[in-house]
C-alpha cells in the first residue's frame, strides 16, 4: 500500500494514533491520516489514494475504532467547519462543524428547530450520517441537500429526495459528506424545550469516556431500561464497564481496549435476549471504510 505524497508534509501523516480522536478513547493507529481544511484538499487527498481503504471520522462520539493498525487512509473532518448563511433561515454548513456549536449558534439567533439536539456531541457530518436526535426528531429533518465527495474525488450533490432517513439511520453511503445545506422555518427558539432536553442529559454518566448510547431503543422499549432490568449495570470486561448511572452507556475506566467494549456490548445484548427475547441493535458504529479508491 502507498499514498502518493504530493501534498504538504503536514497534510498526510503516518502511524497516527486514533484513540485521541474519539470520546471513548480507544482504538488503534492509522496507517495514513489526513485532516483537510477545505473541500478541495479533501478531494485532492482522495484522488491521491490508490487501492487502499478510506475511512472518515467526525467528532468521534459514536464510534469504536478497532485495536491495532488501521490499514489505508483515515480522514478527520473536524476542520471542515465552515458556516455560511444564505438568507435568514438557510445555511451551508461544513461537515466538521460541531453539533453543539450549531445548536449554540441557533440558540444565540433565537432560531428554533434543533432544541432536541441539546447536549448531543459530535459533528454535523456524523450527525447526518446517523440522523442524530432525540425525542422523535433527527438532524436530517432539516437537511435540504448534501455535498459529498466520491471515491474519484468528485463532488456529488444529493438532494432531499436522493436519500432516505429514519431512526438513527441515513441512507447516504459510498461517499464522504463535505457539507450540507440546512434550512429552518423561522419558528422561534424555545428555551423550555432546550432545557428539557438538556435535563435528560443529566441522567447520563458524566466524567467518564464513552461512545454515547450503546444500543438503539427497540420500538416500544427503552434499551437502558431493558439493560437495567436484566442486571447489566456494573458488568465489566477489562477496562470497560456498564455505567451504574445509565445502563445503555459503556465506560472506559482508563485502560479499556476497543475489544473490551465490543465484547461487553455483545454480553449485554445476549443477556437481554436471553431474558426477554428482544435483540438489541447497536447504535455505536465500528469504523469501516467509506470506499476503496481504485
Amino acid at each position: 500500500m502507498s499514498l502518493q505524497p504530493h501534498l504538504p508534509d503536514t497534510m498526510i501523516m503516518e502511524n497516527w494514533p486514533l484513540s485521541q480522536l474519539t470520546t471513548l478513547g480507544t482504538g488503534g493507529t492509522a496507517e495514513f491520516f489526513a485532516q483537510p481544511e477545505t473541500v478541495s484538499q479533501l478531494q485532492e487527498i482522495i484522488r491521491l489514494a490508490r487501492n487502499i481503504p478510506v475511512y472518515i471520522i467526525g467528532g468521534g462520539s459514536n464510534i469504536i475504532i478497532p485495536d491495532g493498525k488501521i490499514p489505508g487512509l483515515t480522514i478527520s473532518a473536524r476542520k471542515l467547519d465552515t458556516l455560511s448563511w444564505r438568507g435568514n433561515f438557510t445555511a451551508e454548513i461544513g461537515a466538521g462543524l460541531s453539533l453543539p456549536g450549531l445548536v449554540k449558534t441557533l440558540r444565540d439567533m433565537r432560531l428554533g428547530g434543533l432544541e432536541f439536539a441539546a447536549g448531543i456531541p459530535g459533528t454535523l457530518g456524523g450527525g447526518i450520517s446517523g440522523n442524530a436526535g432525540a425525542g422523535g426528531h433527527g438532524v436530517c429533518e432539516y437537511v435540504d441537500s448534501v455535498n459529498a465527495v466520491d471515491s474519484s474525488g468528485n463532488l456529488v450533490a444529493l438532494g432531499r429526495g436522493d436519500f432516505t432517513y429514519g431512526y438513527r439511520y441515513c441512507g447516504i453511503s459510498g461517499v464522504i459528506i463535505a457539507s450540507s445545506v440546512m434550512s429552518w422555518d423561522g419558528s422561534p427558539w424555545s428555551e423550555d424545550v432546550y432545557s428539557s432536553f438538556m435535563a435528560r442529559r443529566k441522567s447520563q454518566p458524566l466524567g467518564f469516556r464513552s461512545a454515547g448510547c450503546t444500543f438503539k431503543n427497540p420500538e416500544g422499549y427503552s434499551a437502558g431500561k431493558l439493560l437495567d432490568e436484566c442486571g447489566c449495570k456494573g458488568l465489566r470486561i477489562g477496562g470497560a464497564v456498564v455505567s451504574d448511572v445509565h445502563a445503555n452507556f459503556i465506560l472506559n475506566t482508563g485502560n479499556a481496549a476497543s475489544h473490551d467494549v465490543t465484547e461487553l456490548a455483545e454480553l449485554c445484548a445476549k443477556r437481554v435476549y436471553d431474558y426477554t427475547g428482544i435483540m438489541l441493535e447497536t447504535e455505536i458504529k465500528t469504523l469501516s471504510p467509506c470506499f476503496s479508491v481504485q
